[in-house]
């Protein structure tokens, strides 16, 4: 998991001015703001603001209480997120922002690096059948398609799924074509894997 903390927070007004109050945050908040109002959180055992400053659901509140109920879990966290303040990133489809030196920088990769992340993690998460991941990286179509556990029941009845996924794999290796619209990844002369960007992301959208 990278150290970095992600600056994408679902977060009511009420809890995350309670949460910087201490800090005394007049104007919005940036990504160095919440990381350190966190931080302070935890190490204040003020669960409920630092559980505001997530974007974590609200099923997930127990489960993160009872995480952060040990004082010693608490202060290794906010030291890992005060360590990685200096290298912040803040990320958005299509956008990445780095906290340099200078002040905030546009993170402008390579081209292919974006979706060789993104099939990269396809297939790790069918090997390890997490089935819910590989779904989640799925193109709209065939999100709409498939379920987790419907994808997993292709997976097993497809005798040449496993045959798909090392070519896949395989595939990794060479060269992409990226255009504005989408990727693809050549298997041999006459099969594709094919990544489509949908609101800035790439996603799978054919293995063949």
């Amino acid at each position: 998991m990278s150290s970095t903390v992600p600056s994408r927070l679902s977060l009511s007004t009420l809890s995350l001015a309670a949460a910087l109050s201490a800090m005394g945050c007049a104007h919005a908040p940036g990504p160095r703001e919440v990381a350190s109002a966190y931080a302070q959180a935890l190490e204040e055992n003020r669960l409920t603001d630092a559980y505001a400053l997530t974007n974590a659901p609200p099923e997930a509140r127990p489960s993160f209480l009872e995480h952060y109920a040990d004082a010693s879990v608490r202060q290794a966290r906010a030291v890992e997120v005060r360590a990685a303040i200096p290298q912040l990133q803040a990320r958005a489809p299509a956008l990445s922002l780095l906290q340099a030196k200078e002040g905030w920088r546009i993170v402008e990769e390579e081209p292919e690096d974006a979706p060789r992340a993104v099939l990269t993690r396809f297939l790790d998460a069918v090997q390890a059948s997490d089935w819910a991941t590989a779904w989640s990286l799925l193109s709209d179509p065939l999100r709409a398609r498939y379920t987790p556990e419907r994808l997993r029941e292709d997976f097993k009845r497809e005798p040449l799924a496993a045959e798909r996924v090392r070519r896949a794999r395989l595939a990794l290796k060479g060269p992409v074509r990226v255009t504005a619209a989408e990727a693809e990844f050549r298997i041999g002369k006459d099969r594709t894997v094919r990544l489509v960007r949908e609101a800035g992301e790439y996603r799978v959208a054919a293995i063949e």
